[in-house]
């Protein structure tokens, strides 16, 4: 007889094939998230050494750049420091012209000295200097050697007298009274309505006569006013040359007459007047 097949022995295997395959999965699924928590942990390092990498990089180009800013700055003092150099080498160069000339010129003055001692001591002994080879011949002669400093003690006298003649007498000067200009009367001096203007502190205008407007009566004058310079009030006022309505005129006479000027300031004003449709102005 069979045996029956007992469900421990099939159904064993197949739970345990589950179970290994649910283990893999859950290890899969551990060692998924282990990776991807190392992988998230890589890229977050692999971004800071990039980082620092670029932080590396700039600081290293901004070494370099101050580097060569120092060196263009050294450069630049290298070089002032050879024309301080130059110059300076210019300048003992110089120095020394100037002591070699100071040295000539002082030779030259001690030779000038000695030529000027000896003169002195030539013209206090009253004999002149002698020559070595002459000496013998001097000395064979002593009383003329005597007498002959008094002549030529005479002539240098007489030369130096004649040299320096007596200054010639200078003329009397004469005293010349100044002479007298006649005086002349001052006349009052006319100052244009340009300059006068900004003196002016009242300045009415002319009115314009309505019936002289209404037919439409236009003239342009000139008008002379005389001013008081103490006070700059106007004394008087008359036409240089009409309008060629004597209404007009006599407006324009009337209203200069009410001007004030600034005291001490003009004496006589030339103002122009026009009388137009829209009114007077000067």
């Amino acid at each position: 007889m069979l045996r029956p097949k007992s469900t421990i022995s099939a159904v064993t295997p197949r739970k345990i094939l589950l179970l290994l395959s649910c283990l893999f999965l859950v290890s899969a699924a551990v060692f998924g998230v282990v990776g991807s928590y190392k992988v998230d942990v890589l890229r977050k390092d692999l971004a800071n050494a990039i980082a620092a990498r670029d932080a590396a990089e700039l600081r290293r180009v901004t070494q370099e750049t101050e580097l060569k800013t120092r060196e263009t700055a050294v450069a630049g003092a290298e070089a002032k420091i050879a024309e301080a150099e130059n110059k300076a080498t210019k300048a003992q160069t110089e120095l020394l012209k100037l002591q070699s000339e100071k040295a000539d010129l002082e030779s030259k003055l001690d030779a000038s000295r000695n030529e000027i001692a000896s003169l002195q001591k030539r013209i206090g002994e009253g004999r002149p200097a002698v020559s070595p080879s002459q000496n013998s011949e001097t000395a064979s002669k002593p009383e003329q050697q005597r007498t002959t400093p008094r002549p030529s003690a005479q002539i240098a006298q007489e030369s130096v007298e004649e040299a320096t003649p007596p200054p010639p007498p200078q003329p009397k000067r004469r005293k010349i009274a100044p002479s007298k200009t006649p005086e002349v009367a001052s006349t009052p001096q006319i100052t244009s309505y340009s300059s006068a203007k900004a003196l002016a502190t009242f300045t009415p205008l002319p009115k314009y006569p309505s019936r002289v407007r209404s037919p439409g009566v236009t003239g342009i004058g000139v008008c002379i006013v005389s001013v008081d310079p103490a006070s700059g009030n106007v004394t008087g006022a008359s036409m240089e040359r009409s309008t060629g309505d004597s209404t007009l005129d006599k407006s324009a006479v009337n209203a200069f007459r009410k001007w004030r000027f600034r005291p001490g300031t003009v004496s006589k004003v030339r103002i122009p007047v026009e009388f137009t449709m829209t009114g007077a102005s000067p």
